[in-house]
């Protein structure tokens, strides 16, 4: 015998919500959009709007990884055309001063060129080594130079000066000055006067209008000595100088042989070079 429920009634079919059949908010003629839809479509809504947010993420994450890449393969091509080129340009500059000429002073009639200070008949025969713009030479020079000086005078040494230009142009143009100083006869004037006067490594010292200046205080006034500072007269003389320098072995300045023997750190004291001489003698 069929039921007489009628369909909507209180004992008729219901969705989780508990509402009633066709008649109820969500029965068969209701609109599930407009409540949002059941929480399975919510999910998957939700799910599908976390994907495309983090494939979005992840575009955008490497394409700021690809132009970090960019920018640090065009830097890293930039620095390397850089470091290339200050090589290149030292090579260059290096290659024009060894293709000058080696003119020689007048007074480089030592050992490998060097420059003669003191009198010919002199007993000891000193070889320094030395850079105007090295600070331990000019140390070196405070130190022991007035001991030297005085040995100079009495005839008991000469020396022979092999200027090395191993800390940059301002070595070179000191070097060169140097050299054009001993043409005339005054390279001790002038060496004196330079380390009197010696600027901080690197700082752009010694600038051909500064050796000028200086050279003037060492009685150098003449055109000829101006002229050759100006055009770098003695540069295939410097170069020469360093070379040479760098076959025999030398590789610090200053260093200081009397009678051929080197003579160790502690025998650069005043005390310790005139015991040497002495024992050169």
């Amino acid at each position: 015998m069929a039921s007489k429920t009628k369909p909507g009634g209180k004992n008729g079919p219901r969705d989780r919500s508990g509402a009633g059949g066709a008649g109820g908010a969500t029965g068969r003629g209701s609109n599930p959009s407009a409540a949002g839809g059941p929480p399975s479509e919510r999910r998957r809504a939700n799910s599908a709007e976390e994907r495309r947010a983090k494939a979005a993420a992840a575009r955008a994450e490497a394409a700021a990884k690809e132009k970090r890449r960019r920018t640090w393969i065009i830097t890293a091509a930039v620095v390397a055309a850089l470091v290339v080129a200050g090589v290149i340009g030292i090579v260059v500059q290096n290659s024009r001063e060894e293709s000058k000429p080696v003119v020689l002073p007048a007074t480089a009639t030592g050992s490998a060129g060097g420059i003669v200070v003191g009198k010919a008949s002199a007993p000891v025969t000193v070889d320094m080594y030395e850079d105007f713009q090295c600070p331990a030479c000019e140390a070196l020079e405070k130190q022991t130079g007035p001991t030297i000086g005085t040995l100079l005078d009495q005839g008991k040494i000469k020396i022979n000066y092999h200027m090395m230009s191993f800390l940059g142009p301002e070595s070179k143009r000191a070097a060169n000055a140097g050299a054009a100083a001993a043409n005339v006869g005054r390279f001790r004037e002038l060496h004196n006067v330079l380390y009197a006067n010696q600027p901080e490594e690197h700082t752009g010292g010694f600038t051909k209008a500064d050796l000028i200046t200086l050279g003037a205080k060492a009685g150098l006034t003449t055109q000829a000595y101006k002229d050759a500072v100006n055009n770098g007269t003695y540069d295939g003389y410097v170069a020469k100088v360093d070379s040479d320098a760098s076959k025999a072995g030398v590789t610090s300045t200053p260093t200081v042989l009397i009678a051929g023997k080197q003579l160790s750190g502690d025998q650069l004291t005043p005390a310790g070079f005139t015991a040497a001489v002495n024992a050169a003698s």
